[in-house]
């Protein structure tokens, strides 16, 4: 596991270095406002590649520089490649504070990111959501997307750190 530092320091680079791995785009409240009040003045703005953070210093637990507001909601996505469909933006993470919830914020931000999606020339736009958690499988259900759990039957795989590493020391390729 890594430490908090170790973290925040690959995801600045993976996401600001010279080779970006994501794509970040946040709702944030205006300079000045921070009250769950605030209606509808939401400032969009993009981080990741290509764009270079106006404070390189990360705020506390924070992998993206402030710009006067504060974070309300974010989306986090990367590319992948299907041998079927070409290229797809794959949503790591969508995500709005509790309180911020209910104001199309979610909606605008999947938005923002399916615009990214057509705008690379992606054929689909993937988010793995845990089964756990309806309300989230709901919204993206409401918006288009198809459980393809339930549709088609996949089961997501993966490899932790360490099974990784065994599985590619065996190699003999």
């Amino acid at each position: 596991m890594l430490r908090k530092e170790t973290y925040l320091k690959a995801l600045r680079e993976d996401g600001f270095g010279a080779r970006p791995q994501y794509d970040c785009y946040l709702a944030e409240l205006p300079p000045g406002e921070m009250n769950k009040e605030a209606t509808g003045c939401w400032r969009w703005r993009r981080v990741g590649p290509g764009v270079t953070p106006a404070d390189p210093a990360p705020t506390q637990g924070s992998a993206v520089p402030p710009a006067g507001g504060s974070v309300v909601g974010y989306v986090l996505s990367t590319y992948t490649y299907s041998a079927w469909k070409g290229r797809n933006l794959y949503m790591d993470n969508l995500y709005i504070q509790p309180q911020f919830r209910g104001r199309q914020i979610g909606k605008q931000l999947l938005e923002k990111a399916a615009q990214a999606a057509v705008a690379k020339g992606c054929g689909q736009l993937r988010m793995h959501v845990a089964n756990w958690k309806p309300n989230e499988m709901g919204f993206l259900a409401h918006h288009g997307g198809e459980d393809l759990t339930a549709k088609e039957g996949w089961t997501l795989f993966r490899f932790e750190e360490d099974a990784l590493r065994r599985l590619a020391a065996r190699s003999t390729f």
